[in-house]
């Protein structure tokens, strides 16, 4: 996805190359003996992927998006909405249910109707490409991760810092910001530069993320332009 949607969970959102999409991806080849081959924790079916399954969402992470809108009153009939790393498009598509206009960003875009996809890189697209006076601002962008922590949440900081300077230039005064934020050693900085441009900025791990992941939300409401 810019990730796609949800890198932790990279079954459930594309991944930026798009879980939703990530980037910076790392192959390694591995030869040797064969071995039985043993399916990830992640990749297991759980109750919110059987959920999401059941309701038709392409990936569990709508239901983190769905709690922190129940949470934070972040969306509104008639708003509108950027989503950054949107394929396979679960956070768009409840975007567009509850209302709001949409438009996404992703290396691939999503199969939805009724909102405007740009598939591109998020590091490649302009603010003024996204719209202005946006209500609610989100991205769930994340690397394909490596297995280092270090270099995995490095790359993710940027994701995040690429998606607050376009929430910068295209939010409403009082508009919404959500971001995926891989913790770390920079993740603390990070909170802070949000903490500067928003009324109330809250961290938040959702109940549908999962107990292994890194990954945390920022929320941050009451946008301040400068």
């Amino acid at each position: 996805m810019e990730a796609s949607e949800g890198s932790e969970d990279s079954p459930d959102r594309a991944s930026h190359t798009s879980a939703r999409t990530h980037y910076d991806a790392t192959s390694t080849g591995v030869t040797g003996p064969a071995i039985q081959a043993r399916v990830p924790p992640y990749k297991r079916p759980d109750h919110f992927t059987k959920k999401a399954k059941a309701q038709g969402y392409a990936a569990r992470s709508v239901f983190k998006l769905e709690e922190l809108d129940q949470r934070f009153k972040l969306t509104r009939r008639g708003g509108k909405a950027v989503d950054l790393g949107c394929f396979p498009g679960s956070w768009s598509r409840y975007l567009l249910e509850r209302g709001m206009s949409v438009v996404g960003v992703d290396l691939q875009a999503p199969a939805l109707t009724g909102g405007t996809w740009i598939a591109r890189s998020a590091m490649e697209v302009e603010a003024v490409e996204l719209g202005r006076d946006i209500d609610l601002f989100v991205s769930d962008m994340a690397p394909n991760t490596s297995g280092d922590r270090f270099t995995d949440h490095a790359r993710q900081i940027r994701l995040a810092e690429r998606a607050l300077l376009l929430a910068l230039a295209t939010l409403r005064p009082g508009g919404a910001f959500v971001v995926k934020v891989f913790d770390g050693e920079d993740a603390p900085a990070y909170t802070r530069s949000v903490e500067s441009r928003f009324a109330q900025v809250k961290r938040v791990k959702p109940e549908a993320t999962r107990d292994r992941s890194v990954e945390f939300f920022l929320v941050g409401v009451g946008f301040r332009p400068e």
